[in-house]
């Protein structure tokens, strides 16, 4: 018999004073079952001669079961388990619903001093003398089949920025993302595609009749530099298999980890931990 599988993409985005934000998200098992849960950096395909930082960048994963409300949550587990970056955790649950929590150290994800080697030109206009997106912003990423789990801070972004009017929404970034017009960008499992992504910024530019300064407001918030080198964000896949019943996974906000994570944080230290007294 086949495991059932279920997928979500998130990011870990740091903010100005350097705080990290992520994705938080809820997990629905139908039955009781055994479960593999694993998180790892999304490697996304990269312009030739440019490397993917973020790579490098410890992830993991708290897993708490919800009791009657989501305040009362209860840790199962947390991915221990390691294969070269990806991190995960296997075990029997009950049916019900869970939450996922990523974290990361930040040890290497932090504001930094790096080189850029010179500001990317994002817009021009093409033979018809439309507005149009350069070549080079086109290639970030270079692969087509790319799903960027950018989507809801990006709404958020394009919020803060007088874009409501655009998407007429107050609270994109907590919103289901079928609320807006989908049909406008392309999407898949709710999740942007490249050309969505690029059509989102285009869309963006055309609203600033060619002014570029609120798509760098974006795109610096998503963890870009001028360079369109992502140093300051960490994009992520969590994969879940269960051995009966189908797994159904979906983000329900981008927030800091907050009280909720450091709980997490504290309780899985206490239940591996051996307590000792202090000399002296």
């Amino acid at each position: 018999q086949e495991w059932q599988c279920a997928q979500s993409k998130g990011c870990f985005y740091l903010e100005e004073d350097g705080e990290i934000i992520s994705h938080k998200y809820r997990l629905h098992l139908p039955q009781r079952s055994s479960v593999c849960v694993t998180i790892r950096p999304l490697n996304v395909p990269q312009v030739e001669g440019r490397s993917c930082h973020w790579l490098a960048v410890d992830t993991a994963l708290f897993i708490l079961k919800e009791n009657e409300t989501q305040e009362n949550l209860q840790l199962v587990g947390f991915t221990e388990l390691q294969n070269k970056e990806v991190f995960g955790w296997k075990g029997e649950l009950g049916s019900g619903v869970y939450w996922l929590l990523p974290f990361t150290t930040g040890c290497r994800l932090r504001k930094g001093q790096t080189h850029i080697p010179g500001e990317a030109k994002l817009l021009c206009r093409d033979e018809d003398g439309e507005l149009a997106l350069t070549k080079d912003f086109r290639l970030y990423p270079k692969s087509r089949g790319t799903v960027f789990p950018e989507a809801a801070k990006w709404l958020h972004v394009l919020n803060l920025i007088n874009m409501r009017e655009v998407l007429a929404l107050e609270s994109l970034w907590s919103a289901p993302f079928y609320f807006f017009e989908t049909e406008n960008f392309e999407m898949k499992r709710n999740e942007l595609t490249r050309q969505g992504f690029l059509d989102l910024n285009l869309m963006e530019a055309a609203d600033g009749d060619g002014d570029p300064r609120d798509l760098w407001v974006t795109l610096l918030s998503l963890g870009y530099n001028k360079a369109l080198q992502m140093t300051e964000a960490c994009p992520f896949v969590i994969d879940i298999h269960a051995e009966r019943g189908q797994p159904r996974v979906r983000a329900v906000c981008l927030e800091p980890g907050g009280s909720q994570l450091s709980r997490a944080l504290c309780s899985s230290v206490l239940q591996r931990g051996e307590a000792r007294g202090l000399e002296g």
